[in-house]
């Protein structure tokens, strides 16, 4: 029986694998461009990559593999906007083309197991990771297992509506939390400040102003920057108060690509927003709302560990069939 897994972590512009051990320490690491705009790439590419790992250390690891969009515990991918994806049936074609199972889930949720297992969150047992970047993430692991629903679509955070009517969110809804926390978000709120002709602020120099630009003129000490980011920290508070309100984790995560970026100024407004609303907060400690502590090793490292850990239930009860 293996002790070491390989996660893939499938974004929208680097698809990173590596070989972890049952700690969840990174062996071995490899990477390369998602092939985005060929979606008929990636299932070769998926192969080359696996059996390289496996021929490098002569045993076939257990495969566990994490991609944006929503997929089912059967592992099809219904839906993967970032490179294109519909109704493919990822699990079913790589197990033909392999001979061997692969597990397929969503890429904040094994992310959240990784932060769980061998990251931020070591020693709770009930957590919520989430996840800033283009958009906003997520992934909830509860008793120490990861929260998938009836379905596999479970842990859609960043679609968790905070105002009815709201801002448009990418996703068709309105009033998400992604339309007002995520990077591409943060640009959008700093833009609406910019119509008002006497605001004065060094962003108003951009011909279109983004995320990063606005996390530079905060870090410059730019008055409205500041502002914008402390805005969405308080969104994101509201909806951490509804995750806390139905979930009651021990501890809350922040993790994602832009989240040490925008730190200073976005987790107290959260924390103080998230505090304020959550139900008899008079009688009640909220949860402590932290960094995330493995990066971009997260996905990988979720992903390893939810293939490696399927692996040994398997043996430990040959009867299942899951």
């Amino acid at each position: 029986m293996s002790s070491r897994g390989v996660g893939i972590d499938i974004g929208g512009t680097q698809l990173r694998a590596a070989l972890i051990d049952e700690d969840g320490t990174v062996l071995s690491r490899d990477r390369r461009p998602t092939p985005a705009d060929d979606p008929g790439s990636l299932v070769p590419t998926l192969v080359e990559l696996i059996e390289r790992f496996w021929e490098r250390s002569g045993e076939r690891h257990p495969v566990g593999i994490g991609i944006a969009g929503l997929v089912t515990l059967d592992g099809i991918v219904r839906y993967g906007p970032n490179i294109g994806i519909r109704d493919l049936p990822l699990a079913r074609i790589l197990y033909e083309s392999l001979g061997a199972e692969v597990l397929i889930a969503n890429d904040a949720s094994v992310a959240a197991l990784g932060e769980q297992r061998a990251g931020a969150g070591v020693g709770h047992h009930d957590l919520v990771l989430i996840t800033l970047g283009t958009g906003v993430g997520g992934g909830v692991v509860i008793g120490g297992r990861l929260l998938t629903g009836a379905t596999g679509f479970g842990g859609e955070l960043g679609h968790v509506i905070v105002e009815e009517g709201g801002r448009p969110c990418p996703c068709g809804n309105r009033g998400c939390i992604e339309a007002y926390a995520s990077g591409s978000a943060i640009g959008a709120l700093a833009r609406d400040r910019l119509v008002d002709p006497t605001t004065v602020t060094r962003l108003r120099d951009l011909d279109h102003v983004s995320g990063p630009d606005v996390t530079r003129a905060a870090g410059a000490g730019d008055t409205v920057a500041v502002e914008v980011l402390e805005e969405a920290g308080g969104w994101l508070g509201v909806a951490l108060a509804s995750l806390v309100n139905v979930l009651d984790p021990e501890l809350l995560l922040l993790g994602g690509g832009a989240a040490a970026a925008v730190e200073p100024w976005l987790l107290e407004p959260a924390r103080a927003a998230m505090t304020k609303r959550l139900v008899g907060s008079a009688f009640r400690v909220a949860p402590p709302l932290r960094m995330a502590r493995l990066g971009d090793d997260a996905g990988v490292v979720g992903a390893g560990l939810m293939a490696l850990e399927s692996a040994i239930d398997r043996v430990g009860d040959p009867g299942r069939c899951d």
